[in-house]
């Protein structure tokens, strides 16, 4: 393994920090990751001032996961393909020149949902271009031993730039307008681009012995598909990872109505309720990087599950601002919890030269699971009320994780 620090008995983010081709890559993603979100506040704004229409913002929101769905798996036989390096950079370009061109189509007034959903598109498409490189580089520049830290540190730079990202969007949204965001998003992208040239060519590529030796994209692809169907802990991730997406989606997709309706709050109320989700997913990520996780990671994925569910069942009873900002925090602790091992287990289990291919297969089929979820809590919450779906899909959830601790035998015992 390339440049991998000495072993350590436990790990360490101090290490992981210290060692310059994960720093030089988690510094990027920190980077780009500060102009995605307050690009996401800009865009939604722009939809609406553009086209006026609320069901247009849906629609956006829809082509942003679009790529991730249909692409994901065949983006990622190219990302095991081609130098991970080079795909991180020429796609933070691109994707700075298209947001770019995006701000002078608003200053010169020529800007149309079409064009629009165009650009979503293109953004969605490199957003799962890097994340699916970046993810099979981790275990290229770290040792198996920090797995947990790396992750943990990739969770805290996206949840810290969810509460700050968010909150500094709309204030720069309601003083300056949507161009300045926009225009600063271009500029992370080739931001990212120049942090990433720093790190070497060896980082970005597996060793000769461990590359795919076929070039036929068919023939790739099988054998992403192939390696998940032969690892049955790789079947139970999915499988319970898309229930947690399936009902971490629905509950997200709710907090709007849940803040107005049962909390009687407003726009701040659903703020601080996103910031609260985040700054626990902060804490999530503190206590899985400074644990030893190696020998008991499915036990940390369950018990993150089991977590979740009885946050989301306790939100259904809280009538109140703080004790939902309380319950909302334990969520995002639970989320880390969860959803850091996962994504560890996968990067320690999976050779490199299969690790574009088979992440990208798994994040596609675990993300489908989420429009249904918004789809169904929305239909359901109409039915019924917001509360009822969270007792209910709460509920389901903790059933769900009770019956995976026991017949996921696999997954419960897995370790690295």
């Amino acid at each position: 393994m390339t440049g991998s620090p000495a072993v350590e008995s436990r790990p360490s983010f101090r290490q992981v920090l210290h060692h310059r081709p994960f720093f030089l890559l988690w510094l990027s993603q920190l980077v780009s990751q500060s102009g995605d979100l307050v690009f996401e506040v800009a865009l939604l704004w722009l939809v609406l001032g553009v086209t006026g229409s609320v069901f247009a913002v849906g629609i956006v929101v829809a082509v942003t996961l679009l790529p991730g769905v249909v692409l994901g798996p065949f983006l990622g036989v190219y990302v095991d393909r081609w130098d991970r390096r080079e795909i991180l950079i020429f796609t933070n370009v691109v994707e700075g020149v298209v947001v770019a061109a995006l701000s002078g189509l608003i200053l010169a007034h020529t800007i149309g949902l079409p064009l629009i959903l165009a650009v979503v598109f293109i953004l969605g498409t490199g957003s799962q271009v890097v994340r699916t490189a970046a993810n099979a580089t981790i275990p290229l520049v770290v040792g198996k031993e920090n797995l947990g830290p790396a992750n943990s540190l990739m969770t805290f730079s996206s949840s810290f730039n969810q509460v700050v990202g968010l909150a500094v969007g709309g204030v720069v949204v309601a003083l300056f307008g949507v161009s300045l965001p926009i225009e600063y998003d271009a500029l992370s992208f080739f931001a990212a681009a120049l942090i990433l040239v720093g790190l070497s060519k060896e980082s970005g590529r597996p060793s000769d012995a461990d590359r795919s030796q076929t070039s036929r994209f068919s023939e790739e692809f099988a054998q992403g598909i192939r390696f998940i169907r032969e690892n049955r802990f790789l079947i139970e991730l999915i499988v319970l990872a898309s229930f947690l997406n399936f009902f971490g989606t629905a509950i997200g997709a709710l907090f709007a109505p849940y803040s107005k309706l049962v909390l009687h709050g407003g726009a701040a109320t659903y703020g601080f309720l996103g910031a609260s989700v985040a700054i626990g997913a902060i804490v999530g990520a503190a206590i899985v990087g400074s644990s030893n996780t190696r020998q008991s990671s499915g036990t940390w994925v369950l018990v993150g599950g089991a977590v979740i569910g009885a946050a989301i069942v306790g939100l259904g009873f809280s009538t109140s601002i703080p004790l939902a900002l309380g319950t909302i925090f334990v969520l995002g602790v639970a989320l880390s919890i969860a959803n850091i091992p996962i994504s560890t287990l996968i990067q320690a289990k999976v050779p490199a030269r299969l690790l574009g291919r088979v992440g990208a297969a798994m994040g596609s089929l675990i993300v489908v699971a989420g429009p249904a979820g918004a789809f169904f809590a929305g239909a359901f919450a109409e039915a019924t009320s917001v509360q009822t779906v969270f007792i209910v899909f709460g509920g389901i959830f903790l059933i769900t994780i009770g019956v995976g601790a026991l017949v996921m035998k696999e997954l419960r015992t897995v370790s690295y």
